[in-house]
C-alpha cells in the first residue's frame, strides 16, 4: 500500500457522485447473510447522507476506498455526542495493520472521528464520541473497550473527549 492516504468528505451535495461507487467498490464479508447486512447498512447510510442527517468520510489509498465512517450529532441520556452511525472497512483490509497510518483502518477511522469531535467541541457543547456496536457483538465491544471506549448503558459505548 502506498502512502497516498486521503480522507474524502461526502455529504448531501456530492453523495450522488459516490452512491454507485460506494455500492460497487467494496469487498463485503464472504458470508451471504453478513454481506446482505453490511450492504443494507451502507444503503441506509447513503439515504441518511442524502437527507443531510449524517456526514460520510471515505478513507482512500489512491483511488481505492479502504473504509468509511459516518458521523452525526446526537444526544444520549441528555449528553451531547458525536455519534458514529457506521464504521465499515473493506473486507480485504479488516484487521490489516497499515504502516503508513501506524494503525489498522478501523482504528484510524475512529481516531479521525475523535479528532473531528475534538474540533467541534471547541465550538459547541460536546462531551463524548459514542457508538452502537453492530448486533451488540461481544468481539466488537471488546475491541472498542481496548481503544478506550466505556459502556454508557446497555447499548451504547462512549469515549470522553478531552
Amino acid at each position: 500500500m502506498d502512502s497516498n492516504i486521503t480522507i474524502v468528505k461526502i455529504d448531501d451535495k456530492n453523495i450522488r457522485l459516490y452512491k454507485v461507487i460506494l455500492l460497487q467498490s467494496f469487498h463485503f464479508h464472504p458470508d451471504l447473510e453478513r454481506t446482505t447486512r453490511e450492504r443494507g447498512l451502507l444503503e441506509e447510510i447513503i439515504k441518511l447522507v442524502q437527507k443531510n442527517k449524517t456526514k460520510l468520510y471515505l478513507l482512500k489509498n489512491s483511488n481505492e476506498i479502504l473504509g468509511l465512517i459516518a458521523l452525526s450529532a446526537s444526544s444520549i441520556d441528555d449528553f451531547p455526542v458525536i455519534q458514529v452511525d457506521y464504521l465499515f472497512v473493506d473486507y480485504k483490509y479488516r484487521k490489516v495493520y497499515v504502516d503508513t497510518m501506524d494503525s489498522t483502518i478501523s482504528n484510524y477511522l475512529l481516531l479521525f472521528a475523535m479528532n473531528v469531535a475534538e474540533n467541534i467541541k471547541e465550538t459547541i457543547g460536546l462531551k463524548y464520541l459514542a457508538l452502537y456496536p453492530d448486533a451488540q457483538s461481544e468481539k466488537l465491544i471488546s475491541h472498542y473497550k481496548e481503544m478506550g471506549f466505556n459502556v454508557l448503558n446497555k447499548y451504547w459505548l462512549f469515549i470522553k473527549l478531552k
